[in-house]
């Protein structure tokens, strides 16, 4: 790996998902350009954190909605 790049794999394990659902995350919130496409990923170690970061959040709030609105379901049962 160059410049302490991260394998997919590794940056997929601390994040406690498949190194394949890292990819479909890493293709649709950040594509790569042309010419290396079909190449071996190479994360860098800021990309990675920044990647962490947005899974973290986006995993909170879909936790926290999910919580809302079973609350509201028990709330309209009373």
């Amino acid at each position: 790996m160059v410049n302490g790049a991260i394998e997919p794999k590794n940056l997929a394990a601390r994040m406690g998902i498949s190194p394949k659902r890292l990819r479909a995350i890493l293709r649709a919130e950040r594509p790569r350009a042309p010419e290396v496409k079909g190449k071996k990923w190479e994360i860098s170690p800021t990309l990675a954190k920044e990647v962490e970061k947005a899974y973290k959040a986006k995993k909170a709030a879909k936790e926290a909605a999910k919580q809302a609105e079973i609350k509201k379901e028990l709330e309209g049962e009373e």
